[in-house]
């Protein structure tokens, strides 16, 4: 907190300047003037002219939520604060908690679970002055920061010198640093170039990896070969083996992060990072470096199909590619037209006609109902928008207000409350992203090796096991079908006599108990997402439900 003669300024996060001004400097005064950069949420409030202006920067691991209601305007970076006070009702918004049942993502970006509650939007300023309320954008640090031009020096060489700097930023102010540590390219990344920066200092890093039990035997794949590659690599690394319980309750920490941040959290793997939370705070971590976000920009597959590049008009560009799959593969045109091309096209032309509901939606038919008796419209579910597109399509949708920042801030705030540790996300620093986003999309995948940019400026930093490993899929996927799976006994009994009935005044019982009965163990390829979707997400709010009953005293 800061001020001067008249205006006082709150600041929750950490503001990065390009006009020299430092973290320890005083806060200019015209902070409309200024170029922000960070990750924050800023409140100005200008006594003389009785003006409120809140800020948020763009991709929102810091929160901010307000209210208005008879004539009274608050705010708060954490929603518990906020539903705190007592003239602030506590119904909740039946039609948000459906539109997420049914996996639309139309919903305005500022909606909460809460009917009086609204968030902040990424990248976005709201301003109260004489009893108006005004939203309005702010300029995207991406689209302002100068990246680095691919025409002076190669693509991977620009990462690479713009990524070892990213990681050192945010190194910062730690007594104890720690990585998570899958065994992928991001988090791999991160660890070796942190730990080489804290040996020059004399330091170590901490290495909190989750792996399966020794001697584990089951359809799910370990990630221990690839972490010790990278310890007999780099030196200074410290690993904590983080071995989840085969029977861990998929949904065991959600009343403790319900407590923290007064809402259902996005993440299916709560069990696993408040395990990992737990581990790192008993070894003392202070700061703890995360992977994620990287497949999303600067480690992206990013390889676009024949169907894609025809779709867009370009034919030139299917045709090599075609070409190309031909060459390494040795696949007859027929097959390679039939595959590639035919079949997609059929598909994607058949997606453009509304498909009724699926397995995938979790919402209970009366609550559907109640929500179109209101607003006027059924949910649709909205997650093919984001299938099947070109990486810098795929790219722009991520950073549309009321995507990316629905996550960031709960891991954040959780790690920050219940663990005492900074959690960072060095891969989606503003630099990355507009360095990624002003490059071709052939610099993704070169040669046609996907995430090729990731790797080409990698070379020397990982070890080439991890570099040139093709096989990495979403981190938690295998473990969590084998934990839906021994739970199931359990959630059952929970859902059919001490749930609290609203539970299923929202989520649909009969279906989220059909597919639990479905989930078996897997490995990667076998993971159906629409499976698992209806007990991940519809469980994760009956959870909520059940949790909101019994705070408010609705269920004894």
């Amino acid at each position: 907190m800061t001020h001067c003669d008249s205006t006082l300024l709150l600041c929750d996060g950490h503001i990065d300047t390009r006009d020299g001004v430092r973290a320890t400097d005083p806060l200019p005064q015209d902070i409309a003037a200024s170029a922000w950069g960070g990750d924050f949420t800023l409140a100005s409030w200008s006594r003389e002219a009785r003006r409120l202006v809140l800020r948020r920067s763009h991709l929102g691991s810091c929160s901010l939520f307000y209210a208005a209601q008879d004539g009274l305007f608050a705010f708060a970076s954490t929603l518990p604060a906020l539903l705190a006070l007592p003239w602030m009702p506590r119904a909740l918004d039946e039609g948000a908690i459906c539109r997420t049942l049914c996996f639309d993502g139309t919903g305005p970006a500022n909606e909460t679970y809460h009917a009086s509650v609204r968030r902040l939007p990424g990248g976005h300023s709201l301003t109260l002055e004489q009893g108006t309320l005004s939203l309005a954008p702010l300029p995207a640090p991406w689209e302002e920061v100068a990246p680095c031009s691919p025409g002076k020096a190669d693509a991977a060489e620009a990462l690479r010198s713009l990524l070892v700097d990213v990681v050192d930023s945010h190194l910062t102010k730690g007594r104890t640093i720690a990585v998570h540590l899958s065994g992928g390219l991001d988090s791999t990344a991160i660890a070796c170039i942190a730990a080489r920066r804290l040996k020059q200092q004399g330091r170590r890093l901490l290495a909190l990896c989750s792996v399966l039990p020794t001697g584990h035997v089951g359809p799910e794949s370990d990630e221990r070969r690839f972490i010790e590659a990278v310890l007999e690599q780099e030196d200074n690394i410290d690993p904590v083996w983080v071995v989840l319980p085969e029977q861990a309750d998929p949904f065991g920490a959600l009343p403790r992060w319900f407590d923290h941040l007064g809402e259902p959290h996005h993440s299916t793997v709560t069990h696993a990072e408040d395990i990992l939370g737990r581990t790192g705070q008993a070894h003392g971590a202070d700061i703890v470096l995360s992977g994620f976000g990287g497949d999303f920009f600067i480690s992206a597959v990013g390889v676009p199909t024949p169907e894609l590049h025809l779709r867009r008009g370009r034919f030139g560009k299917a045709l090599s590619e075609l070409r190309r799959m031909r060459r390494m593969h040795g696949t007859g045109w027929w097959r390679l037209l039939r595959n590639h091309v035919a079949r997609p096209l059929a598909g994607w032309c058949f997606r453009l006609w509304p498909a009724p509901a699926k397995d995938g939606d979790c919402a209970a038919p009366a609550l559907i109902r109640r929500v179109v008796a209101r607003e006027g419209r059924r949910p649709k579910s909205s997650i093919t928008r984001k299938l099947r597109k070109l990486p810098h399509d795929e790219m722009d949708f991520i950073l549309e207000p009321g995507h990316l920042e629905r996550l960031l801030p709960g891991m954040r705030r959780i790690f920050a409350e219940a663990f005492g540790q900074d959690l960072r996300f060095p891969l989606l620093d503003t630099r990355l992203i507009a360095l990624v986003r002003a490059l071709p999309e052939e610099e993704l995948h070169r040669d046609g090796q996907p995430r090729s940019l990731m790797r080409r400026a990698t070379a020397g930093i990982l070890p080439e096991m991890v570099r040139l490993r093709p096989d990495k899929g979403p981190a938690f996927d295998p473990a969590l079908a084998a934990h839906c799976a021994a739970a199931r006994p359990a959630l059952r009994h929970w859902a059919e006599t001490a749930a609290s009935p609203r539970c299923w005044d929202y989520v649909d019982r009969t279906r989220f108990l059909g597919a639990l009965d479905r989930i078996v163990p897997t490995d990667r390829h076998g993971w159906q997402r629409q499976m698992f979707s209806m007990v991940l997400v519809g469980g994760r709010f009956a959870k909520f439900i059940d949790w909101y009953d019994r705070q408010q005293g609705l269920h004894r």
